[in-house]
């Protein structure tokens, strides 16, 4: 294995203000849309901490949303109508999406994480007995069919699940809640050790953009980037330790990798039985007093090239667990990689027991002579968007009192069609904007426009929308993982760390296996 690389830190900046202004507007005021007719426990035995349960297709048009037993599969398009449609009764509305699927996986066990492939033409599904289900997107779409196309366990609880994004399609990488790093192979079935939890505490997993490497974040504050074949150290980022931000003992709770030179982090202290099974992230059986004198911190790290140090800007409250002290330590993104010149990249991120959302920016801070954006002064800071941000309402269904609702997912929404009113006096109609969907513990979606009014103003729009959705292949698609080159295929079962004899279960296929393939994972340059 490679040796460590270890990154010098030189400069750190407490940045948190914006020129551009990022909005976040109810799609419907007042009103969200209900996806199941069961509600989720807030109690963290019964739905994790760590559960990420909101995924979606922009290429296809289809999300998928984790419930209670099961999923609820539906068309973008029919959620934003029928949200649209529905009537308001006030404050707090929930309106049933009548358009939707919802499919049973009881048997499987209760389901923790949701998310697409990178072709968008399967589904992958974790659930607490340590599987990923994978499913055909279209037979859930077409069909609401139950049965998965391909099962591969991992033999322990799963904390996070992160599918490819690009360049190995065929493979997610999974964190266990006990600590180790693996990526699996949907083609072959294999699970490659990456980090063993007998060497490091693993935490939280993100691919690079291109899907070519792998940032981890484990128990001792530490970031590190490796292969995703082997595990080989590219480069470790240490916590600073010249900063009252982050606390003592911190560990690294969440990170997402957002370009090549830069990561978005947050540290905090972990709970009593992090590690254990069964305790949806940690700590004792009912008490939730421990949890709230943990304190929490998030960067964003960053530098100009690989030659330059690293900046570290300090992003204040990153949505801590206030409000529920016992879903902490849970954390949600979503990002937009272009809205306009003005605004680069677009990190919104939420607490899972936080009822407030969180939005970072690489935006400009100067304008040309003629108005336009400086893509030269693009800087990263927090914007401060308080009264226009999206916000977790009290319940809609509640029948006595009212409770309060918390996130278990986010997705941006870039298939909408929908012109906006106009920004500023005399001015025309805008064209259609991001929309960020919430999945929250009513089991309703909570729907945002993500406007950046610099941008409407001057008539443009993200590059990310997308003009018509593609139709799903039929029935029986030709699946990413049917027809794409297997990444188990050069590696095998090979291990980068061994852990003990049987911490992983071999893999089965519930239905006809796929087409043989070889490996598609080379040597190319990038992230």
């Amino acid at each position: 294995m490679a040796t460590e690389e270890v990154v010098e830190i030189e400069t750190y900046t407490d940045k948190n203000d914006q020129l551009v202004d990022i909005l976040h507007n109810q799609v419907k005021d007042n009103t969200c849309l209900r996806i199941s007719d069961q509600q989720f426990s807030i109690d963290r035995r019964e739905t994790p901490a760590y559960s990420k349960l909101l995924a979606i297709s922009n290429v296809y048009g289809y999300i998928v949303a984790g419930t209670p037993k099961g999923l609820s599969v539906f068309m973008s398009k029919d959620a934003r109508e029928e949200l649209l449609k529905g009537t308001s009764k006030g404050t707090n509305t929930a309106v049933a999406l009548k358009a939707r699927k919802e499919i049973d996986l009881a048997q499987h066990g209760r389901i923790t994480h949701v998310g697409v492939s990178a072709d968008e033409l399967s589904v992958l599904v974790a659930t607490v007995k340590g599987n990923i289900l994978v499913f055909s997107a279209a037979s859930l779409v077409s069909q609401g069919s139950s049965t998965p196309i391909k099962t591969v366990s991992v033999g322990k609880e799963i904390r996070d699940m992160c599918p490819n994004p690009k360049d190995l399609p065929t493979t997610a990488a999974v964190v266990t809640v006990a600590g180790d790093l693996v990526v699996i192979d949907m083609v072959a079935g294999t699970v490659t050790t990456i980090v063993a939890s007998s060497t490091a505490k693993v935490l939280c997993v993100c691919w690079s953009p291109k899907g070519k490497q792998l940032v981890c974040g484990d128990s001792s504050g530490t970031l590190t980037q490796r292969t995703p074949n082997d595990g080989t150290i590219k480069r470790t980022v240490t916590a600073l330790t010249n900063d009252n931000h982050i606390p003592d003992r911190a560990a690294v709770l969440a990170v997402q990798w957002i370009d090549q030179h830069t990561y978005f982090a947050v540290y905090g202290q972990l709970p009593e039985d992090a590690f254990a099974a069964g305790c949806g992230g940690g700590g004792s059986a009912s008490d939730d007093d421990e949890f709230e004198d943990n304190a929490t911190a998030a960067y964003v790290i960053t530098r100009a090239d690989k030659k330059s140090p690293l900046e570290w800007i300090y992003i204040e409250d990153p949505c801590s667990a206030m409000m529920c002290p016992g879903r902490y330590p849970g954390f949600h993104f979503a990002s937009i990689s272009d809205w306009g010149p003005s605004a680069q990249n677009i990190v919104i991120m939420s607490g899972a027991g936080s009822d407030a959302t969180l939005t970072i920016g690489e935006a400009a801070t100067d304008k040309t002579d003629d108005g336009a954006a400086d893509p030269l002064s693009l800087d990263w800071a927090q914007w401060d968007i308080d009264g226009s941000m999206a916000v977790m309402p009290l319940s809609a269904l509640a029948t006595e009192d009212s409770s309060d609702t918390f996130p278990l997912g986010l997705a941006v929404d870039f298939t909408g069609h929908q012109d906006l009113p106009p920004v500023v006096d005399d001015g025309g109609r805008v064209k259609p904007v991001p929309i960020l969907w919430i999945l929250n513990t009513d089991a309703c979606l909570l729907a945002y426009h993500v406007s950046n009014i610099y941008e409407m103003s001057r008539g443009g729009r993200s590059k990310l929308m997308v003009d018509a959705v593609k139709q799903l292949p039929g029935a029986s698609p030709k699946t990413s993982f049917a027809t794409g080159t297997a990444f188990g295929g050069a590696f095998g079962s090979k291990t980068s760390e061994t852990p003990k004899a049987g911490a992983f279960a071999s893999a089965s296929t519930a239905t006809p296996s796929f087409a043989s393939a070889s490996s598609g994972f080379g040597a190319s340059s990038g992230f």
